[in-house]
């Protein structure tokens, strides 16, 4: 019996420290830790009834947990707090993009921006991580529309490239819009919200 004990213990310490030297890779690689989700969300499309689940609770999707809510606030133009299907209060920062602070140029018209396409809307978000500040950092579906996309694309938001080094489609936006000097592009010297954070 001892022995047996003995082994499970061994087991567990082995599963204990892989966990911690993976948990600590992914930091260093990527400032996060999210290897946990893709079995968690295999885990949850495996349930055998899905019936059961209501459409805005959380949902297992390629790119991340999906929720909806809808939306009580703008605060800027890359952030927006909503009121989910449990009648909480959740901050969600738009994933891959970074609008112009509310107190440097074009900040008034990128918030305005975000207000009119979102103001009071019912929306999905497909969550991608939380912030070192506890938002939630997703994307934001207005039915089919990708809303973060949309702002990056009108010209009401830099491509957050830091944060999604690998998303062409961002990327493509930010470039059409530069090309056709909209929105903030159309200023001689647009100011990079990373760089305007750092002199203020």
């Amino acid at each position: 019996m001892a022995k047996k004990t003995n082994t499970t213990l061994q087991i567990a310490r082995f599963i204990g420290f892989f966990v911690l030297a993976l948990s600590g890779f992914e930091y260093l690689e990527n400032g996060h830790i999210d290897w946990y989700k893709a079995p968690l969300n295999a885990a949850q499309e495996a349930l055998p009834d899905q019936n059961n689940t209501s459409p805005a609770e959380a949902l297992s999707t390629i790119d991340g947990i999906e929720f909806t809510g809808r939306v009580s606030s703008i605060t800027d133009g890359d952030t927006l707090r909503i009121i989910n299907s449990q009648g909480e209060s959740q901050v969600i920062r738009l994933y891959g993009i970074d609008a112009p602070e509310r107190n440097q140029p074009y900040g008034s018209q990128a918030t305005n921006a975000l207000r009119q396409k979102l103001s009071n809307a019912q929306v999905r978000i497909v969550q991608q991580d939380i912030d070192d500040y506890g938002r939630y950092v997703g994307t934001i579906y207005l039915n089919e529309r990708n809303i973060n996309l949309e702002l990056v694309a009108q010209g009401h938001a830099w491509w957050y490239e830091f944060f999604a080094p690998t998303n062409r489609e961002l990327e493509q936006a930010q470039s059409d819009a530069q090309d056709r000097n909209l929105g903030l592009w159309n200023s001689p010297k647009p100011i990079n919200p990373y760089e305007w954070r750092r002199s203020h």
